[in-house]
């Protein structure tokens, strides 16, 4: 799986932390069909915009788990963001949702690359929350922890990218392996064991056929 990473949604989570005047400064703007009451004028494109459904419970519920056991922070924020803007709330768990979806795909076909992918979607969620606290504050403190959280996600790739490095290594090796048994002999040694099966085969028909 490429690389499995949270929009930058997240630095809209931040807005909860400032007044309400500042939320517009994070939270991307709703669509202007849900801003506006009147009707779209026409030949206006989003009037043929089909209003998402809401997040069901059961997806709800997953999501919230799952922020909550890997991100409490992020779970707080989107919380948060539920009470301030159900719309961008709506948005944020839709889209975290389809990122769980996949991760759990991926646990299916490869629990070990699925524990790197998580580690790294963890560190990439603390990493955006942190910068978008840091760019209202420029915090020093702020700055280390995001820079020992780029260390550390350095450091995953770099061991999932070994790993990755040695599987090819050993496939390689069997592909150089089989290189060395391609001789020009091979193909003789090929047919002769296809005319011995063909002998074999006529002389058990010709048994058959005399009996």
């Amino acid at each position: 799986m490429s690389r499995v990473l949270l929009s930058p949604l997240v630095i809209g989570f931040l807005a909860i932390f400032a007044t309400g005047r500042e939320v517009a400064a994070f939270v991307p703007e709703p669509p202007a069909d849900v801003l506006r009451s009147d009707s779209p004028k026409p030949g206006d494109r989003t009037a043929d915009r089909k209003p998402r459904a809401e997040v069901s419970e059961s997806d709800l519920t997953v999501t919230m788990a799952f922020a909550t056991e890997h991100h409490p922070e992020l779970a707080r924020l989107l919380e948060q963001l539920r009470k301030s803007r159900p719309h961008e709330f709506q948005r944020a768990v839709r889209e975290l949702n389809q990122q769980i979806q996949t991760l759990e795909r991926l646990r299916e076909k490869n629990p070990t690359r699925y524990a790197h992918q998580l580690e790294l979607w963890k560190h990439d969620s603390q990493i955006r929350v942190l910068v978008a606290k840091w760019s209202r504050t420029h915090d020093d403190a702020l700055e280390q922890e995001i820079r020992a959280l780029l260390q550390q996600r350095r450091d995953i790739k770099l061991a999932q990218l070994k790993i990755e490095q040695q599987r090819l290594a050993e496939q390689m090796q069997k592909v150089e392996k089989q290189i060395a048994t391609m001789s020009e002999s091979q193909v003789e040694r090929e047919w002769e064991q296809l005319a011995k099966k063909t002998s074999a085969g006529r002389k058990a028909d010709r048994k058959n056929s005399s009996n």
